[in-house]
């Protein structure tokens, strides 16, 4: 009688093993790529408020100058304002000290952040800032969301595709309602 050779696998056992491994990554692939995607919509978001972050303290700090005048946010009138982004610009590179690009594929970004001045309830002012912004392939935040909405949800991919969405290459010539701020 000869004796079988007990070392090592069957072509069952092996195709099996197989089987069991292709089911684990139908399921894990698109885990793994939703989980990417909500990622960069994140990232992309936070780069958005880093954005309005960077505008409010400029703005606080008076280191804006809107339309003509030089004059500090105090004293400028109610009304809509809004700082143009281009992240290839020595203006934006200037505000912003480093980052705000893209999280796909650390594109450059175009956009804007729009700040309205109000008159308070107790005589003073209030501010609230908006933000669009969008990258070389039209990911990102195509329309302006107030500041407090900017989230996953609002970052779109690849916007073309909406009636609404503002173009990478048109976001800066689009004329926008308010008076254009630039840096003193």
């Amino acid at each position: 009688m000869k004796k079988i050779n007990s070392k090592g696998f069957t072509l069952i056992e092996l195709l099996a093993v197989i089987t069991i491994m292709g089911i684990l990554m139908l399921v894990a692939i698109p885990a793994v790529s939703r989980t990417i995607e909500n990622s960069r919509r994140d990232s992309f978001a936070d780069v958005a408020k880093t954005y309005i972050n960077t505008v409010r303290n400029a703005v606080i700090a008076d280191e804006l100058k809107c339309g003509t005048e030089n004059v500090s946010v105090a004293d400028v009138e109610t009304g809509t304002y809004y700082f143009l982004i281009d992240s290839t610009q020595d203006g934006t590179k200037d505000l912003m000290e480093s980052g705000g690009k893209s999280s796909w594929g650390s594109n450059n970004v175009k956009g804007a952040v729009k700040w309205v001045k109000d008159t308070a309830s107790n005589g003073g002012f209030k501010i609230s800032y908006e933000v669009l912004l969008v990258d070389a392939q039209n990911h990102g935040i195509p329309a302006f969301v107030a500041e407090d909405s900017v989230s996953r949800a609002e970052v779109k991919v690849n916007t073309n595709s909406g009636t609404s969405a503002v173009a990478y290459s048109s976001v800066n010539t689009t004329a926008y309602a308010g008076t254009a701020c630039t840096l003193k």
